[in-house]
């Protein structure tokens, strides 16, 4: 027994040692490495560096010694490596992504922000942007002027590029921010659109992400205000998170029949009559037919006209609405409704 244990003990020590024998040269040639590295960069401001901003130790180092040492303009450097590893990957498609919400008692925005795999949009520093991005949508929006009772406004994207991203640990434009991003996640990153719902005197806002990645980043979102002078705002405020959810699951394109988009709603109409027609349907009672099958296409596109998911038995939202009136003692209006879809056509 003594003897099978001394052998055992002289293999496992003769395999530890040629393991080791194996491995010196990568320790040796890592310790090189890091020698060489740290002596054209201090360590501490490496990795101060790297806690800033993320970025891979290489590009650190190298900005640090452009930058001979100071921390500031090696951040500002590697967020112009950033900005020139963009322009490399601005021409690769970029349809997946993630919509982020903003919002405040009265005002929502969201903005969609797209990258080249869904792996990307899953990944923090991408929904952080993200977020950030959203904050400042809201800010430009509410910025904006609306009408008495307000409305949904496209947020100004010049202005929102150039702009001072939200939530970031130090100053950045949301331009500058993007490039830093895609060279981080190697990966094309497009700012696609914004836009602002804002409710303007009494009433509330309710908003809702689908398939959320995290807190207010997902595949999905939508908003909705909602005018009333009730008092009872909580009532009001559940009732608008319902709609916002019925909206990301109906999709409509239009709040009313009468604010559905003319172009769409000819052809729609030409569509009907002339199968109508092929179907030998006498000339005298097409018209009432294309106005039966129209009432689809309103269910389709228009949302006071939609059955509410919600719940099947409450009927179409405008009916829901008026139920909700009844309730709270006081008219209850949509006037103006957000959903945006990552990847959609717009």
């Amino acid at each position: 027994m003594l003897q099978l244990a001394s052998r055992g003990h002289f293999f496992s020590a003769l395999r530890h040692s040629r393991i080791a024998q194996l491995a010196a040269p990568c320790f040796s040639n890592r310790l090189l490495l890091s020698t060489a590295a740290t002596e054209r960069a201090p360590l501490p401001l490496i990795k101060e560096l790297r806690a800033r901003t993320s970025a891979p130790l290489n590009k650190c180092v190298k900005a640090l010694q452009e930058a001979e040492g100071d921390l500031e303009q090696a951040a500002i450097i590697l967020r112009k490596m950033g900005v020139a590893s963009a322009h490399k990957k601005a021409g690769r498609g970029a349809f997946e992504g993630a919509v982020a919400m903003a919002h405040t008692d009265d005002a929502v925005a969201l903005v969609e922000l797209n990258s080249e795999t869904d792996f990307v949009a899953r990944n923090e520093v991408f929904q952080q942007l993200a977020k950030g991005v959203a904050h400042n949508a809201l800010e430009l929006g509410v910025g904006q002027a609306v009408s008495a009772t307000g409305e949904v406004r496209a947020v100004d994207m010049d202005a929102l590029n150039v702009a001072s991203l939200a939530l970031a640990p130090e100053p950045t434009t949301i331009g500058e921010a993007i490039g830093v991003a895609m060279s981080q996640l190697g990966e094309n990153i497009v700012l696609r659109r914004a836009q602002c719902l804002r409710l303007r005197g009494s009433g509330v806002v309710g908003a809702y992400v689908h398939n959320a990645y995290s807190p207010g980043v997902g595949q999905t979102g939508a908003a909705v205000a909602i005018a009333s002078h009730a008092a009872d705002t909580a009532m009001l405020r559940t009732l608008a998170h319902q709609i916002a959810m019925h909206i990301v699951a109906a999709a409509p394109s239009a709040l009313s029949k009468e604010s559905i988009e003319p172009a769409k709603l000819k052809a729609e109409l030409d569509l009907l009559t002339e199968q109508a027609r092929d179907e030998g349907k006498p000339a005298e009672i097409i018209e009432k037919v294309v106005a039966g099958r129209m009432n689809k296409f309103y269910q389709d596109n228009a949302l006071l006209e939609q059955p509410f998911v919600v719940d099947d038995s409450a009927g179409p939202i405008k009916k829901v609405l008026q139920a909700a009136a009844k309730k709270v003692g006081a008219p209850v209006e949509i006037i103006g409704f957000l959903r945006f879809h990552t990847g959609e056509p717009v």
